[in-house]
């Protein structure tokens, strides 16, 4: 199958600056707005000509694909909707406009495939913010048959995508059973609401790791990243080895087991509860370790973290220079309800069962993504 650069099959967008227009308002898509895991737009947010990023240049039109630049192994990418036709894209992401021998739905399911994502991990550069250029993306060789084909191949993706988005509603559904199951246990009264530091214990720490991701070592020191953070959990499938010479050097980066986990540079609130087997491994800079010591006010802190007020109030908090960032000050005055022992004790039961109900569906979700990475290579090989 003959194959071309992406660059030959897109269309070039335009671009304006905000900073002239100070008083119109508009749709400003972020990196933070695309949802890695659904590929789709889920925020984007209404911004002003004079309080509009730098970032803020790319006019993107209904069906343009949108590849973030940074980050590859994430694969952020989504089709812009209708509703937010004519929006402004941050130069975080590459726009891939099809044009007339390039069905869109197909240059979505390439962007998406694992031989695409691939090749941009592979040519990413920076150790601590891998990122790629516009000019990689669109040098990029995608497969490129007839139009029919295209829409055929398409076609059959949409339908096992359509089959595989089944355990992402499962998982929605599930997620916000947790959220019911607060709200129903507790009442939260002023005089129970605690700030977040007040929980560990007066000798020890909240606090960023202070390791930067390096180059991978091996034998070395396992570093879990913010890219680490996943459902709830440290995906460990995934650890980069380091230098050892972080043992030595940076003690307070090491996990020793009664940590939850908070994203803090990037993806914030991601929010994972620390394992047995990940004692002795570092976190790095853009992870916060919240140490507390009783196991089941530990749990359910963790759970309460990943309810709507806390995620909101770090919404509010966040500030952006490079990247969007909470820091430990704000992280620390975060407001938790503490109702009596008993009552967390009856949260976490129940809970459990919700987590058991999660833990089966990931399971059959991971086995469907790779079912569904498989067709994806064989229909981009061409033996669909």
């Amino acid at each position: 199958m003959i194959a071309l650069p992406l660059g030959k099959l897109t269309k070039p967008v335009s671009t304006w600056n905000p900073v002239r227009c100070p008083a119109d308002r508009f749709e400003y898509i972020d990196l933070s707005a695309v949802d890695s895991d659904a590929k789709r737009i889920v925020a984007a947010t209404s911004v002003s000509g004079n309080s509009a990023p730098s970032r803020a240049r790319q006019l993107v039109a209904k069906g343009d694909v949108l590849v973030s630049t940074v980050r590859p192994n994430l694969n952020s990418v989504a089709v812009v909707p209708a509703g937010l036709d004519g929006a402004t894209a941050s130069t975080g992401f590459t726009v891939l406009r099809p044009g007339p021998q390039l069905d869109g739905r197909y240059l979505f399911h390439w962007v998406r495939s694992p031989s695409f994502v691939a090749d941009m991990v592979r040519k990413a550069t920076g150790a601590s913010y891998p990122a790629v250029s516009d000019r990689i993306v669109k040098e990029s060789m995608i497969p490129a048959p007839s139009m029919d084909e295209q829409r055929r191949i398409a076609a059959i993706l949409d339908q096992a995508d359509a089959l595989r988005g089944r355990y992402r509603q499962v998982l929605g559904h599930l997620h916000a059973l947790t959220q019911s199951l607060f709200r129903e246990t507790f009442r939260p009264r002023r005089d129970q609401m605690v700030r977040l530091d007040s929980l560990v214990a007066s000798d020890d720490h909240l606090n960023y790791g202070v390791v930067q991701p390096g180059p991978h070592v091996p034998n070395g020191t396992p570093l879990i990243r913010i890219s680490n953070l996943r459902n709830g959990a440290v995906n460990s499938s995934d650890i980069k080895l380091v230098s050892r010479d972080i043992d030595r050097l940076h003690a307070r980066s090491r996990i020793r087991g009664d940590e939850i986990l908070v994203g803090c540079v990037g993806s914030i609130g991601q929010i994972s509860l620390v394992t047995p087997e990940l004692v002795g491994y570092n976190i790095a800079r853009a992870i916060a370790r919240v140490p507390i010591e009783d196991p089941t006010t530990r749990r359910y802190v963790a759970e309460y973290l990943k309810t709507a007020a806390p995620q909101e109030y770090f919404r509010g908090e966040t500030r952006t220079v490079a990247q969007p960032t909470l820091n430990i000050k704000q992280l620390a005055a975060t407001l938790v309800p503490l109702p009596p022992k008993v009552v967390q004790e009856e949260f976490v039961h129940r809970i459990d069962s919700v987590t058991h109900l999660q833990d089966h569906a990931r399971a059959t979700q991971t086995l469907d993504y790779e079912l569904f990475a498989g067709l994806q290579s064989r229909a981009f090989r061409g033996e669909l």
